[in-house]
C-alpha cells in the first residue's frame, strides 16, 4: 500500500513539473480554436490568426490567465473599444500586438483597463485615424514603455503626443511609414523617451530638425533618403550613444561627419555605396566601441591604412563588402583594444602568408576572429602565437584543405573554445594538422567541420572517427560531417559518425585471399622447415655420403701416403682431457694428429674441413662421453666415419670411453658400438687402468691393411 502511495506522489510531482515546464500544455483545452499557445522563456504568447470561417471575429475571446502577450492578426476589428478586450481585464497582459485587423475606429478608453500593459503595437492599419490615436494616448496605462505604429502609411505622427507626457514611454517606433519630415520638438516633452525609430520612411537632411531630442540615446534612421550625413554639431548637448544610419544614399564617409558625437558607442553604417575609406574617419568618436560597415554594394576599392584608427574600438564588423585586401598589412594596427574582428565575405586571396599574419599580428587583445568566405587558402603559421587570447575562430566557406602543420598554426596549447572550418576542402583530420591540444580544448558544441571533403579511407579517417565517438559533445553538427568512399564503383557518401568501424576499414577480398594463401604457404613452409630441422643431421650425412661416394675413397695400402695418423673426434667440453692427456701422449709416440681447433683450415666450411681432414687421416679416434653423446657435430662425424668404414672395407675406427655414458643420451649407433665392439676405457685414478687404456689404443693404432678385419658387426648395424 505504501509503495502504491509513493508511486502516486511521484507521478503527481512529475506531471506538475511537466506542466510548469510547459504551461501551454496545461491550457491547451481552454485555448480558443483560432489561437495557439507559444512559449518563449517566461513569456506565454497567444497567437490568433484569422482564417476564413473567423472573418467576422469582432472581439477577443477569453484567454488563459497566464497569457502575457496577445498577438491578433487578420481579423475585422472595425471598431476597437473597451468591450473588445473585456475578456482580458483580469489578465496581466504586458504586450498587445494588433496587425492588419481593418481597424477604422478606436475608442479613447480601449486599453484603459489594461493596467499591466507595457508594449502596444498597432500596425498595417491604413484607414485608422491618427486623431483617434492621439485621444487614446490620454487613457493608456501610465506604465506603457513601448509604442509601435508601423506600416500605417502616415506622412506625419499623430497630431499631438500630449497624452504621453506623464507616461513611462521609452521606445517609440514609427518605421515603414511615409514620414517626409522629422521635428524633434514633437517628442521633446516625452522625458523618458530614449529610443526613436523612424527607419524606412522618406526623410532627408533638409527636413530633419533634431532639436528637442537631446534625451534620445538610440536613434534609427535606416532606409531613408539621406544623401548627406546630418550635421550633429548643431546639437551639441545630444547624448546619443547608438546611431543606426544604414541603407541611405551616402557616397562617402568624411571624418568631419563624426566630430560632434562624443558619447556615441555604437555606429551602424551598412548599405552605402562607398568607394573609399579615408584615414582617421572614426578617430573623433572618442567613445566608440562597436562599428558596423557592411554590404557596401561592391563599390569599395580603397581603404587607407589608418581608416579604422580608434583608441576605444573593441568590435569591428566589416563584412560582405568584397573588398580585396592587397598590400597593406596595417589596416587594424591602430585599433589596440580590438577584441572582435569580422571581415567575412571579403577577399584575402591576394595576401601572402606573411602579409596576412602581419595584418593580424598587432591585435594582441583579439578574442574573436571571423574570416568566413574570404577565399582563404591557408591558415598562417604561428597564428595563435600572435593572437594569444583568441577563443573563437570562424574560417568557414573558404578553400582550406587542411594541409598545414597543426603545431605550427595552433601551437602546443590552444585557447580556442570555438572553431568553425565548415564548407572547406579539408580531406582528413589527423594529429598532425589538428593536434590534440587544440581539439581537447574546444568547448561543448564548439567544433564545426561540416561539409568538407573527408575521405572514407581507413588510413585517413580512422583516428578522427574514434576521436569523434569519444568527444561527440564537442561537435556543432555530427550529421554534416560527410565522407566520400574512394572506389568509383560505389560513388557514395556517408555520415562519418554513423559508420561502423568495419564499414570504414573493410577487409579487401583480394587481401583476405592473399592473407589466407600467405598463411597457408607460411604454415607449409614452417612444417617443412620443422621436418628438415629435425632430420638435418641425417640429411647432411646423406648429402655428404652421396658427394663422397661419387668422389670415392682410396684403398689403404701397406704404407699409404696419409697426412695424419689419427683424426680426433671429441666434444668441445672434453677439450681439456684431449689437450692435456691424449695429444701429448700420442705425439710423444711419434703419431701425427689432426685436431680440429688446431689443424682445420681457416675460412673453410666446417663440414668440408671435417670430411677432407678425415680422408687424410689413417685412423679415426673417438673420445666417447656424455658430452659426445649430446653433440650433433660429434654424431655427424661418427656417421661419416662409419660410412668410410663401409666404403673402404677396413675398420679404421678406434673407440675410447672417457666416462660412463648415461642411458638417456645413447643413440642406437652408440648402443651397438658399446655393446658389440672392443673399446678402451679411461680410468681417472687407477694407474694400471690408464696403462691398459693406452695399450689398447696403441694396438689399434698399429693395425695395418695386411691384418684386414672388417667390422662386420658394426657394418651390419649401419
Amino acid at each position: 500500500m505504501e509503495t502504491k502511495f509513493m508511486c502516486l506522489v511521484v507521478l503527481i510531482i512529475l506531471v506538475k513539473g511537466s506542466l510548469q515546464t510547459n504551461p501551454c500544455r496545461r491550457i491547451r483545452t481552454i485555448i480558443p480554436t483560432v489561437c495557439r499557445c507559444l512559449q518563449r522563456g517566461k513569456t506565454v504568447k497567444m497567437q490568433c490568426v484569422n482564417t476564413d470561417k473567423w472573418s467576422n471575429f469582432t472581439f477577443i475571446p477569453t484567454m488563459p490567465n497566464i497569457t502575457s502577450h496577445l498577438y491578433v492578426r487578420g481579423f475585422r476589428l472595425t471598431n476597437v473599444s473597451k468591450e473588445t478586450f473585456q475578456n482580458l481585464v483580469n489578465i496581466k497582459l504586458r504586450k498587445i500586438t494588433l496587425l492588419n485587423n481593418n481597424i477604422l475606429k478606436i475608442s479613447r478608453d480601449a486599453f484603459q483597463e489594461m493596467k499591466s500593459l507595457k508594449n502596444l503595437e498597432i500596425s498595417r492599419e491604413k484607414l485608422l485615424s491618427k486623431e483617434e490615436i492621439s485621444k487614446m494616448f490620454f487613457h493608456l496605462p501610465r506604465k506603457i514603455e513601448e509604442l509601435k505604429f508601423s506600416s500605417n502609411t502616415w506622412v506625419s505622427p499623430p497630431p499631438t503626443l500630449t497624452g504621453l507626457h506623464n507616461t513611462s514611454l521609452k521606445r517609440l517606433i514609427l518605421s515603414y511609414n511615409y514620414l517626409h519630415s522629422l521635428k524633434g520638438e514633437w517628442f521633446s516633452n516625452l522625458t523618458k523617451l530614449s529610443t526613436l525609430d523612424v527607419q524606412f520612411n522618406g526623410l532627408t537632411v533638409k527636413k530633419c530638425n533634431f532639436t528637442g531630442l537631446e534625451r534620445i540615446r538610440n536613434l534609427f534612421l535606416n532606409g531613408n533618403w539621406f544623401k548627406a550625413f546630418p550635421n550633429f554639431c548643431d546639437y551639441p548637448s545630444w547624448n546619443l550613444t547608438r546611431l543606426h544610419f544604414q541603407y541611405n544614399k551616402l557616397t562617402e564617409f568624411r571624418p568631419s561627419y563624426f566630430q560632434c558625437l562624443p558619447r556615441l558607442t555604437h555606429l551602424y553604417l551598412n548599405g552605402h555605396a562607398i568607394r573609399k575609406l579615408y584615414n582617421n574617419t572614426f578617430s573623433n568618436l572618442t567613445s566608440l566601441r562597436e562599428l558596423y560597415i557592411q554590404r557596401l554594394a561592391g563599390q569599395l576599392f580603397q581603404v587607407d591604412a589608418r581608416a579604422f584608427e580608434s583608441k576605444t574600438l573593441v568590435k569591428l564588423v566589416f563584412t560582405s563588402n568584397w573588398f580585396v585586401f592587397r598590400s597593406s598589412p596595417v589596416y587594424f594596427k591602430y585599433c589596440p583594444k580590438l577584441t572582435t574582428l569580422d571581415i567575412s565575405f571579403n577577399d584575402l586571396s591576394m595576401l601572402t602568408e606573411d602579409k596576412l599574419l602581419g595584418m593580424l599580428k598587432p591585435l594582441e587583445n583579439l578574442t574573436t576572429l571571423w574570416i568566413r568566405n574570404t577565399r582563404l587558402r591557408f591558415l598562417p603559421r604561428h597564428l595563435l602565437k600572435h593572437l594569444p587570447l583568441l577563443t573563437k575562430l570562424n574560417a568557414s566557406e573558404n578553400q582550406l584543405n587542411g594541409s598545414w602543420n597543426g603545431l605550427s598554426v595552433f601551437g602546443n596549447s590552444s585557447t580556442l573554445k570555438y572553431l568553425n572550418l565548415s564548407a572547406n576542402g579539408i580531406e582528413k583530420i589527423t594529429k598532425e594538422n589538428f593536434p590534440l591540444t587544440l581539439l581537447n580544448g574546444i568547448g561543448k558544441g564548439g567544433l564545426d567541420l561540416s561539409f568538407n571533403r573527408f575521405s572514407c579511407n581507413c588510413d585517413d579517417a580512422l583516428w578522427f572517427y574514434k576521436w569523434m565517438h569519444a568527444h561527440k559533445d564537442k561537435f556543432a553538427s555530427l550529421t554534416g560531417i560527410v565522407c566520400h568512399f574512394d572506389k568509383p564503383v560505389q560513388m557514395r557518401t556517408a555520415v562519418l559518425f554513423d559508420l561502423k568501424e568495419r564499414e570504414l576499414c573493410p577487409i579487401n577480398p583480394a587481401v583476405l585471399i592473399a592473407i589466407i594463401s600467405s598463411c597457408s604457404v607460411l604454415f607449409g613452409g614452417f612444417m617443412i622447415l620443422a621436418v628438415l630441422f629435425k632430420l638435418r643431421w641425417n640429411i647432411r650425412h646423406c648429402l655428404y655420403v652421396i658427394t663422397y661416394r661419387k668422389k670415392g675413397y682410396e684403398t689403404i695400402s701397406n704404407d699409404p701416403d696419409f697426412k695424419y695418423d689419427v683424426f680426433l673426434v671429441y666434444a668441445d667440453n672434453d677439450s681439456v682431457f684431449v689437450f692435456d692427456t691424449v695429444v701429448p701422449y700420442l705425439e710423444a709416440k711419434a703419431y701425427s694428429l689432426c685436431v680440429r681447433s688446431r689443424d682445420f683450415e681457416a675460412g673453410k666450411v666446417y663440414c668440408d674441413n671435417i670430411v677432407d681432414n678425415m680422408n687424410l687421416s689413417r685412423r679415426i679416434l673417438l673420445v666417447l662421453s656424455n658430452n659426445f653423446a649430446k653433440s650433433k657435430w660429434c654424431e655427424f662425424q661418427l656417421n661419416f666415419a662409419y660410412n668410410r668404414c663401409l666404403d673402404e672395407k677396413i675398420n679404421n675406427i678406434v673407440v675410447t670411453v672417457l666416462e660412463e655414458i648415461s642411458f638417456k643420451y645413447l643413440s642406437n649407433t652408440l648402443k651397438v658400438l658399446l655393446t658389440s665392439y672392443e673399446y678402451a676405457l679411461w680410468s681417472k685414478s687407477d694407474e694400471m687402468g690408464q696403462a691398459l687404456f693406452w695399450e689398447k689404443v696403441l694396438r689399434k693404432l698399429q693395425f695395418r691393411k695386411t691384418h684386414i678385419e672388417c667390422a662386420n658387426g658394426v657394418i651390419n648395424v649401419i
